[in-house]
């Protein structure tokens, strides 16, 4: 409750209004017709003064229905709006929070199942809690009107017909809560037939399914899972079924002997012809009242029970923390990166991923690691990039621990390449520009960062130039070459106002001309930044000013090219074997 009126207080105000006038006036319209009907089946002689009373009584009823119906439909309408603007205000909610939540959620097993609940449970669930308690708020007020009538013809009555729909309202809620929790039970498997589904229909793994031929293999597999959970929901449903059958049974029962009772006091004499034709009216209207009001409740316990996936994701916070009183960056443009002693274990694992790492990125310098795969190199350029704190050590920018300044301010500084690099399906000007989103800067750049990358010889060969969309998802995508995405990816780098420029594999993809292009005039395409490679290729590394030698998670060997030769091991090992083989390798 306090979410919606927080979200939109003065449509909710409104929707309150409306339904309190509409019910209001639909038992002013209960009361005058009854007064109608009695005064037609009044045993009085027909003059004058009865037509004029009748046509009064109908006049007011006419006036006041059309009232009635401007109110049901402008309460409507609030509704809806209400319930709108609470949804795309749950919308923005979720994509807040998942923006806001640092790499380590993305990379946790829980942290996808809470959030595929909350997705299921969606802007949808909050929209329907405000329709729920719109619907029971108007039932409600509604009971109250044609209960009071109901009480004046037999107090029996209302009690009765509530203790008949009772165990129906207890059957929903029981249902809402085992259905809840089967929910969280499944969201694992439901996860893994999504992911098998996005198998099937997404571009990313097409060439691979066709070519080894999994696709009817995995349609099998996300049919048997999607069979299992149909088969358990609808043995659920089915039991549920059957009890509100009985419960509705009952309540059938229930109204008939109310009519019964009622006929009888007819018969009797103890009720008027008006109090029958009003029960006659109200009374139906009443049982699906209650009906509709075990239902609505039903309804709001359901989607209150799954608004709780929601808070549920709302509660989660970053494990990163952000300094209280933050630090200025330093204005100086030669600004050092120091790593110090550094040991990292990833959140749920026994082993660290590195141990005692100490490394210095000088301002304006090339520095290159290089190693075997599970090193750890990717990991380092994770923490460097502040997307996880060291478990032990220290990252220093100037000499300050870069826990001290914000993170988002922090990140402006720290441009990062990484092999898993974003393919984005927009403008090939926009694919750049996300390099420095924030920042005000002429098109000429664009091109300048399009260009030191390489991007540009293709990009100005499309008809639409830099404005071409790129990749299939929409319409008039053009579909490029993993290497030419590379080099996109690179010129978002390039485009930043960064000061450090990082390269994880980020020449993996090209081919040996662009990638010796790219890497013999590597320092006046960074300007005055300092930049970070890692790679497997000599051609990549045999230029950076210092080379560090990753293995098991630490730094094995450091030094220059020739230093390293010099030394031997593990450097020597992976380059000078057989060089050609090695850049060769790198290429295929």
């Amino acid at each position: 409750m306090r979410l919606i009126w927080g979200i939109s207080r003065k449509w909710t105000t409104l929707t309150l209004v409306l339904i309190a006038v509409e019910s209001v006036l639909y038992l002013l319209l209960l009361y005058i017709f009854k007064h109608l009907i009695n005064e037609v089946a009044r045993s009085t002689p027909f003059n004058t003064e009865k037509v004029q009373r009748v046509e009064w009584y109908l006049a007011v009823i006419t006036a006041g229905t059309i009232i009635y119906v401007v109110v049901k439909a402008l309460s409507t309408l609030a509704t809806e709006i209400n319930a709108q603007r609470v949804k795309e205000s749950i919308d923005e909610k979720i994509h807040e929070c998942a923006v806001n939540l640092d790499l380590a959620f993305y990379e946790s097993p829980a942290y996808f199942d809470t959030m595929k609940r909350a997705r299921d449970a969606g802007p949808e669930a909050p929209n329907n809690v405000v329709l729920n308690l719109a619907d029971i708020a108007k039932n409600c007020l509604t009971l109250v009107a044609i209960g009071s009538i109901l009480i004046s013809i037999s107090w029996l009555l209302l009690p009765l017909l509530a203790l008949f729909i009772a165990p129906t309202l207890l059957v929903r809620i029981r249902y809402a809560e085992q259905l809840y929790q089967w929910r969280r039970r499944q969201t694992p498997v439901e996860r893994q037939a999504t992911y098998l589904s996005d198998l099937l229909t997404e571009d990313t793994s097409a060439k691979e399914i066709r070519g080894y031929g999994l696709g009817a293999y995995i349609r099998g597999l996300y049919t048997g899972i999607r069979l299992g959970l149909m088969r358990e929901r609808l043995q659920m449903t089915r039991r549920n079924t059957f009890k509100e059958l009985l419960t509705n049974i009952m309540a059938t029962l229930g109204l008939f002997a109310c009519i019964a009772y009622l006929c009888f006091s007819l018969i009797k004499g103890r009720i008027s012809v008006g109090d029958m034709s009003l029960f006659l009216i109200v009374f139906p209207q009443s049982y699906g009242i209650l009906q509709g009001m075990a239902q609505g409740i039903s309804g709001l316990y359901q989607n209150n029970i799954f608004i709780n996936n929601l808070f549920e994701l709302f509660d989660l916070r970053a494990t990163l923390k952000e300094p209280e009183h933050p630090l200025p960056f330093p204005e100086s443009d030669a600004v050092d990166l120091e790593v110090e002693n550094m040991s990292f274990t990833y959140p749920h694992a026994k082993e660290p991923a590195l141990r005692n790492v100490s490394l210095r990125v000088p301002s304006g310098k090339i520095v290159a690691i290089v190693g075997l795969n599970g090193a750890g190199k990717t990991t380092l350029i994770k923490l460097l990039c502040r997307l996880y704190d060291p478990s032990e050590g220290s990252i220093k920018m100037d000499g300050t621990d870069i826990r001290c300044f914000r993170s988002t301010e922090y990140r402006k500084h720290i441009s990062a390449v990484f092999q898993d690099f974003g393919r984005f399906n927009i403008t090939a000007a926009e694919n750049i520009r996300w390099g420095d989103i924030d920042g005000e800067r002429p098109e000429s750049e664009i091109e300048s960062a399009s260009r030191k990358s390489g991007a540009h010889d293709y990009i100005r060969r499309f008809p639409e130039g830099y404005g071409t969309m790129m990749g299939r998802l929409f319409e008039n995508g053009r579909e490029v070459s993993i290497g030419q995405w590379q080099k996109l990816a690179i010129a978002r780098s390039f485009y930043s106002n960064s000061r450090f420029v990082i390269f994880d594999e980020a020449t993996s993809a090209l081919d040996a001309v662009s990638e010796d292009e790219l890497f013999q005039s590597f320092r006046q395409r960074i300007g005055n930044r300092a930049a970070l490679i890692i790679s497997h290729r000599l051609s990549a590394v045999r230029h950076a000013d210092h080379i560090y030698v990753m293995g098991e998670g630490r730094v094995q060997q450091h030094g220059t090219h020739e230093e390293l030769v010099a030394m031997g091991g593990t450097y020597a090992k992976l380059f000078l074997k057989k060089p050609v083989e090695s850049d060769n390798a790198g290429q295929s």
